[in-house]
């Protein structure tokens, strides 16, 4: 039983050091430009808003606003005026309630009303707003017309609070994505963290980035757009079984057992 205790304590040290998580692993945002072979992959983002191109399963919140509450009825799926669809996107969170949006069908278009079937995919949003815009001042003098994504959402799986979260905004940085799901635990593997986005081609495009490097803040690689999916890997230590049931107490406890069994 001794020797078999002996046994493990020599295995103590690489224990510890395969267990312990560097502190350096955990931060974000660090300066790496002075360290050797350092290479910035990131591009700078030049533009920050308009990025996203609508696709298919997308709802799109239209409504056109006009003191004319029959030319509302008409072109709207709901009647009412300028007031009270402002009411109605300030009830909703601003992002327009589903049951007042247009899903994107698989053919890339929205039924509108008056207008029929109507191609908005691979459009941005202010590319939508344009082309609607267009279309209706040949047929309303007057109006105001308002266009939102709605029920846009991203989702997180691995090591983090995984769960399905909505987005206040066309896109948000990885940053503001991690804070809103409550961070990463501390067994992630901040240093290569997926992005599977899909595309207008229904296939998905997988991206690795580095939170632990500066240089990924505010570029093009840093934004998370709606649908996408983050997924965090576990580090080695998490994957072996030192994840938070490992303890330095278990250590402390097979040292204190063998001195107990030594003095007899």
């Amino acid at each position: 039983m001794i020797r078999y205790l002996k046994t493990c304590l020599l295995f103590l040290p690489a224990l510890l050091l395969f267990s312990c998580i560097s502190p350096k692993s955990t931060i974000y945002l660090q300066n790496k430009e002075g360290n050797k072979d350092y290479k910035n992959v990131y591009t700078k983002a030049n533009v920050v808003t308009e990025n996203y191109k609508i696709n298919t399963n997308d709802y799109l919140y239209i409504r056109v606003i006009t003191e004319n509450e029959k030319v509302a009825a008409f072109y709207n799926l709901s009647s009412g005026s300028g007031n009270n669809s402002n009411m109605m996107m300030q009830q909703s969170g601003g992002m327009g309630a589903k049951m007042y949006s247009y899903l994107v069908d698989d053919n890339g278009e929205i039924d509108f009303p008056s207008l029929g079937k109507v191609k908005v995919k691979g459009l941005t949003r202010s590319e939508v707003k344009q082309k609607f815009n267009e279309i209706l001042k040949k047929q309303i003098d007057h109006f105001t017309l308002m266009v939102e994504l709605s029920d846009t959402y991203f989702t997180i799986l691995g090591e983090a609070k995984a769960g399905k979260y909505s987005m206040s905004k066309d896109q948000i940085s990885i940053y503001e994505a991690i804070a809103i799901s409550g961070d990463l635990t501390i067994y992630s593997k901040r240093k290569q963290v997926k992005i599977i986005r899909p595309t207008m081609g229904g296939v998905s495009i997988v991206k690795t980035i580095d939170l632990t490097d500066k240089n990924l803040l505010n570029s093009e690689e840093s934004y998370i757009y709606p649908n996408d999916l983050i997924y965090v890997e576990p580090i080695k230590a998490k994957i072996f079984g030192f994840g938070e049931t490992f303890s330095l107490g278990i250590v402390t406890s097979l040292i204190s057992f063998y001195l107990l069994l030594k003095t007899f």
